[in-house]
């Protein structure tokens, strides 16, 4: 039997009329509306088992219409679709809103496996949201400890844990959201790509670190190597930044298109700027990270639960934070590419 989802708003607007379904907002001229209005709280009050069974119903003026407008809004989820006292009924709404089937985008989700790597402000958003969307499996990976000047954006650390394994304060506090969640701990220090073998593989490597510099060509050839799919998410200083997102044997890779300064070149020149380079900190802010994270959960759902379309798939996106504008470097999957067109 299907219903109305809960997510659908109808709303007067001066003489007209608002049918809301999230961001599909429809001004609609009032006699249709006032249709759509009776249809609406009619399902609400008797769940039907086909459209036939609609259009036996009511005989009022634009009733066919109406009820063609509702099948056709994304206004529909089927009864056992939500039930308010799971703990995800929220997330099902917003899956049913993206036109998936939440039963089986939860069982996805339920079912697979990340690893972690870099469990500061980043990652720690993001293992935040994804334990208590009800992932199965997390693996954190850092090396490093709680320090008092990251509790102004790693989320999940406290005074008390200044001084502890970052990771392993990460996993208790995402038990203590979701104890059905099985975490892991790998406390490492990537060094080489060849250090990168220690990890176990798993459905995505979510690459939150921001060293040292030549990390991401580590993970990309790694990933590349061993079909491991991966989404690297950081910061340039006011600028959230997501993507490549990338999918074995589907997707572009990170070294497709040159898309960030090089760092190998030699020479007296080169050599001053890594000096100066190694006393970079990053101006980073809560927000920024916040937005990162937020961005890329979206796309890392969307990827675990087989629904949507992956945003920074094929690109890289920056997200201005002084100027609240988007910048795509697009990424073009290159048949000559040197990394991921010989495998």
């Amino acid at each position: 039997m299907k219903t109305i989802s809960r997510h659908v708003q109808l709303l007067r607007m001066g003489d007209k009329g608002i049918f809301g379904v999230g961001s599909e907002q429809t001004l609609l001229d009032i006699e249709l509306w006032e249709s759509i209005v009776r249809v609406v709280s009619d399902i609400r009050k008797s769940p039907f088992e086909n459209e036939s069974d609609l259009l036996n119903r009511y005989n009022f003026t634009n009733a066919s219409e109406a009820i063609e407008f509702v099948l056709n809004s994304n206004a529909i989820i089927h009864v056992d679709e939500f039930n308010e006292s799971n703990r995800y009924s929220r997330n099902h709404l917003y899956y049913n809103y993206m036109r998936a089937t939440p039963s089986v985008v939860q069982r996805k989700i339920e079912s697979s496996s990340v690893t972690i790597i870099g469990c500061g402000g980043i990652g720690t958003n993001l293992a935040y949201y994804l334990s208590t969307s009800g992932v199965g499996s997390i693996t954190l990976v850092d090396d490093d400890v709680v320090e008092v000047s990251n509790l102004t954006r790693q989320v999940l650390f406290s005074e008390s844990d200044i001084g502890l394994d970052k990771a392993e304060v990460v996993k208790r506090e995402i038990l203590k959201r979701n104890s059905e969640v099985k975490v892991s701990v790998k406390r490492m220090e990537i060094t080489s790509k060849d250090s990168l073998s220690e990890l176990d593989r798993t459905d995505l490597y979510i690459v939150s670190a921001d060293s040292p510099f030549q990390l991401m060509d580590w993970i990309n050839q790694y990933c590349v190597d061993n079909h491991q799919a991966y989404v690297n998410i950081g910061y340039v200083n006011d600028i959230s930044v997501i993507g490549p997102f990338y999918i074995p044997n589907k997707t572009s890779c990170y070294k497709c298109a040159d898309i960030t300064p090089g760092h190998d070149k030699k020479g007296e020149i080169d050599d001053l700027c890594r000096e100066i380079n190694k006393n970079f900190k990053a101006a980073t802010f809560p927000g920024v990270n916040g937005v990162a994270a937020s961005y890329a959960f979206n796309d890392v759902i969307k990827y675990l639960g087989g629904f949507g379309d992956i945003l920074s798939a094929n690109k890289r996106v920056g997200i201005h934070s002084s100027k609240c504008n988007f910048e795509f470097q697009n990424i073009i999957k290159n048949p000559r590419c040197k990394v991921c067109a010989v495998v």
